[in-house]
């Protein structure tokens, strides 16, 4: 499957993504799709934040953004949410946070994601792999990851976790909890041993 890009993007530079990168095009759509979902309500999600006083939920929206602008090549949302981030973690005081850029640009984000899902809904879309293919796919990035001790990002968590919950697939349950506590090592023994097992 190859994704096809409109030729005019606000802020998204596809190149500098992540995901594509490791060549998962199937990934990228899904994580935009996502990015969507989580991030429509993150002006109102951020403006509630500082007025209830709450740093440590604002710090976890800035954080989990910065993650995510990064993996979908959204340079500037990644360079701004890294600066807040940074200044979050200094003890700024909330009221002196300036998050007028971080609304804006994630606003022009989603309009990104948006295009870019809708151009490859139309007459580009090839035909979509079956479901289980989708978690093979999957299965195989998480163990490389592992593997590797690349960071793994909570989008692809997130999506993984979909796709076994729609097949009510409990046995990868002691991996994802490994890798949600950041132990690779044991996370990936327990995924060979589960494929040898299979």
């Amino acid at each position: 499957m190859t994704i096809h890009f409109p030729e005019s993007l606000n802020v998204m530079r596809p190149e500098l993504a992540t995901i594509t990168q490791q060549g998962q095009p199937d990934t990228f759509l899904v994580v935009l799709e996502m990015f969507i979902q989580q991030y429509e309500s993150f002006e109102h999600d951020i403006e509630n934040a500082i007025l209830t006083s709450n740093g440590p939920e604002l710090h976890i929206l800035i954080h989990t953004l910065k993650g995510t602008s990064g993996a979908l090549g959204l340079q500037k949302l990644h360079e701004i949410s890294t600066e807040l981030d940074l200044q979050l973690t200094q003890r700024i005081d909330l009221e002196n946070l300036n998050v007028t850029d971080l609304v804006r640009y994630t606003k022009l984000s989603i309009a990104d994601s948006r295009a870019i899902l809708d151009f490859n809904s139309g007459p580009h879309q090839t035909t979509s792999p079956e479901p289980d293919h989708d978690l093979a796919t999957l299965l195989q990035q998480l163990k490389h990851k592992l593997k590797h001790h690349e960071h793994i990002a909570p989008p692809f968590m997130a999506m993984l976790k979909a796709v076994l919950d729609e097949r009510d697939n409990e046995r990868y349950a002691q991996v994802l909890h490994l890798v949600d506590q950041f132990d690779y090592s044991a996370a990936y023994d327990s995924l060979i041993k589960i494929e040898q097992d299979h």
